[in-house]
């Protein structure tokens, strides 16, 4: 009974979503930028979602919700005339940034997002996640401080960019007795940390590194390397509309010797985007996440549990007129395998 009304609940959910992104086509500009008001651009991202989850290998068994993710109203003034900029989201209040640019340099304070791996305009992609089902960093991470950002290298005219991120932001504490995982950012604790970005043409490389003292005498030590090709790094008819984005990180702990131990974090992802006619684009990503390891380098079987799995994440994604339509199935293999695979179709507007 289930399925049928999966199937029948997915036929009439595409087909109004298709007819009414068709109707607002003279409204709404497919190249809209946000509305302007009193010198500020206001922006948003909306969504709802039809889920199934808690289920392993056939997802009519799953448990079926309507759940919302974005909720998101962003207020930014950062024009290029501008030395001075603002920029923040103020419904849940994720994050909020003010600065000033200068020819060789720029400086911004507030809740900042955390300049760790690629731009992280919103989500990371670690373990075959991305958005609020990535676990291995927050979701949104964003912590009070400020980051100071050097243009080391600009020509527009070669297509070539160097800059070096400095931040230092509140750092999150743990008991250095038990599992550390980065959250929630400590008042009284901080972080330091640095990404140099490289691009050339088509290509973006990242490094970065984050360290924090997150009990008295125990630190934490994150690094990491990301690389993203754009759409057109491969000069050939079909293979134009591919992007291919990849990355990693660690994360290294010193934990109580007479308890825990020292010990690390890994994860990794491979992201594949492809463009396809009429405004569809399919996605796959697939990452592994393994935590609490002793053994270099990526996974250790002696701690393997339900934490240490391998996602595989297929997503086919409409866009049109500020709306988006995304039909999403992820697959999820533990170590210790869960009832956790899930599927999802999630209607958006954006503007």
């Amino acid at each position: 009974m289930l399925g049928k009304v999966a199937k029948v609940f997915f036929v009439v959910f595409v087909s109004g979503f298709l007819l009414f992104s068709e109707f607002v086509k003279p409204v709404l500009s497919y190249d809209a930028k946000g509305i302007e008001a009193f010198g500020l651009l206001i922006n948003g991202k909306f969504d709802v979602s039809f889920e199934l989850r808690e289920f392993y290998g056939n997802l009519f068994q799953g448990k079926p919700s309507l759940t919302n993710y974005h909720h998101f109203i962003f207020i930014s003034r950062r024009k290029a005339e501008d030395k001075f900029f603002f920029t923040a989201e103020v419904i849940e209040r994720y994050f909020y940034e003010f600065g000033a640019n200068f020819d060789r340099f720029a400086l911004k304070f507030g809740k900042v997002l955390v300049p760790f791996g690629a731009d992280p305009l919103f989500h990371h992609n670690y373990g075959g996640l991305t958005g609020f089902d990535q676990k291995f960093v927050p979701f949104v991470w964003s912590e009070h401080g400020g980051v100071f950002t050097a243009h080391i290298l600009k020509n527009p005219e070669k297509k070539t960019i160097l800059s070096n991120d400095l931040f230092l932001v509140n750092a999150p504490s743990g008991d250095p007795t038990k599992e550390f995982s980065i959250g929630k950012g400590d008042p009284s604790k901080f972080a330091l940390g640095d990404r140099v970005r490289f691009g050339y043409s088509h290509l973006i490389v990242y490094g970065s590194v984050y360290w924090a003292q997150y009990s008295k005498n125990y630190d934490l030590f994150m690094w990491g390397g990301d690389v993203s090709l754009a759409y057109g790094f491969l000069p050939y008819s079909l293979l134009k509309n591919l992007a291919v984005k990849a990355g990693f990180a660690y994360i290294n702990v010193e934990g109580d010797p007479a308890k825990i131990g020292n010990y690390f974090h890994f994860s990794d992802y491979l992201r594949i985007d492809y463009k396809l006619p009429l405004n569809f684009t399919f996605r796959f990503l697939v990452g592994t996440k393994t935590m609490l390891n002793y053994k270099y380098p990526f996974y250790d079987k002696s701690t393997a549990d339900t934490n240490d799995e391998t996602a595989y994440n297929f997503a086919l994604v409409y866009n049109r007129n500020g709306f988006s339509l995304q039909v999403q199935y992820v697959i999820k293999v533990e170590a210790k395998e869960q009832k956790d695979d899930f599927a999802r179709i999630m209607v958006g507007f954006e503007f």
